[in-house]
């Protein structure tokens, strides 16, 4: 395929970009098309939040014909710092027909960029950020939709290493099922009341939101700031995904752990969307935006996923830390039982990480899908262009 690589740089353009990914992967059965609206807090300068701390640059590539294949972003997030980020740029947004061609202009275009911006590592794929939707699908190609956790089709693997990147870590995502497994049971077996003495275990204050929300941004910050790729949360972050899930969030979803007064442990479940959305397309039209609506106030969500959840930094690695992290596990299937939801995923958890990962899975949590983050050396030199 003859490609030409452009940048977004338009309006109108910019439309095209978020749209791309419904268009060319309708052909796949295990797709879900997200909404453009959603698709829209994530990735346009006046929407997302990303853009309060960092800047991004898009790429379409069109074929022969000048239709749209594929696109990229290249960005650079400056709450990225340490030493594991040293150098390092990031790219995401990667979706593309089936042609290596294809990928690899996207791929020469965006590390082209961050080369210009003086980094000597391009990282990814992110959207935007390692805090919003992680890695490329690389296992569980057929798993069921699940709130920002993006899909993509298993060739792109393939193509992304042929351009020159290297897999340099996995993010595995598991689920627990609680209309088949034995959860409760296990839990019991460790002495989940005798464990919960001591603590003060309490909901999220819907009337209190914001400062609730705050109050677990922190926590989570500090639980992981030593965990690999960590990019810290920011505040308008967390605030603008408390209000994109407002008008569905119950107190039941959030769990907040105390001891003596002190916030030890944290927890957030996000009720997954594609269950009231999935089957209207990502540009509803005004009666499916009536369906969604009315779905948003009357459905109980039967799945979900657990975005942010950690203990206090002190505990952490401590055997106090880990009887924490048990009672925010204990309590999130206890209200279970409350808001109805069956299905909770956990994810995403790093493939070396292997204290949490024997953890969920000696609580009998299945595999759901693996995310490979991947990684290239670029060779830097003077900017052509700013992001």
């Amino acid at each position: 395929m003859s490609v030409s690589v452009r940048p977004v740089s338009s309006k109108r353009e910019l439309a095209q970009f978020l749209a791309l990914p419904r268009r060319i992967y309708a052909c796949y059965s295990d797709y879900v098309a997200p909404l453009d609206h959603d698709r829209a807090q994530l990735i346009d300068p006046a929407k997302s939040a990303f853009w309060t701390h960092g800047k991004a640059a898009y790429w379409l590539a069109y074929d022969e014909k000048g239709r749209a294949v594929g696109r990229i972003s290249a960005q650079i997030d400056d709450l990225a710092t340490g030493p594991m980020h040293e150098g390092a740029g990031f790219f995401g947004c990667l979706d593309a027909v089936d042609d290596e061609a294809v990928v690899a202009a996207l791929v020469g275009a965006a590390a082209d960029h961050l080369a210009g911006q003086g980094k000597t590592l391009m990282r990814g794929p992110f959207t935007l950020s390692i805090n919003a939707e992680s890695g490329l699908l690389i296992d569980g190609f057929t798993a069921p939709a699940m709130v920002l956790m993006p899909w993509h089709p298993p060739y792109l693997r393939a193509h992304l290493e042929a351009a020159g990147l290297r897999l340099v870590k996995t993010l595995n995502s598991y689920g627990f099922d609680r209309r088949s497994s034995d959860l409760a049971d296990r839990l019991e077996k460790l002495g989940m009341e005798r464990r919960r003495k001591g603590f003060d275990i309490r909901a999220m204050r819907m009337d209190k939101l914001s400062e609730d929300a705050e109050l677990g941004r922190r926590l989570f910050n500090g639980s992981w700031a030593a965990n690999w790729g960590f990019v810290p949360v920011s505040e308008a972050e967390m605030a603008a995904m408390i209000k994109a899930f407002k008008p569905l969030l119950k107190t039941e979803y959030g769990v907040f752990v105390e001891k003596q007064g002190e916030l030890v442990g944290f927890a957030l479940f996000l009720p997954n969307v594609f269950e009231i959305s999935g089957d209207l397309g990502g540009a509803p039209s005004p009666l499916g935006w009536l369906k969604l609506a009315w779905r948003g106030l009357t459905r109980r969500f039967s799945g979900g996923r657990a975005v942010l959840f950690g203990v206090a930094p002190r505990l952490v690695g401590s055997v106090s830390g880990a009887s924490v992290a048990l009672i925010l596990v204990d309590e999130l299937m206890r209200r279970a039982a409350v808001t109805g939801v069956q299905d909770l995923e956990c994810g995403w958890i790093l493939d070396d990480n292997y204290a949490m990962t024997n953890v969920v899975e000696w609580l009998g949590a299945r595999s759901t899908r693996r995310f490979g983050v991947f990684e290239a050396s670029i060779q830097p030199h003077r900017a052509q262009s700013a992001l």
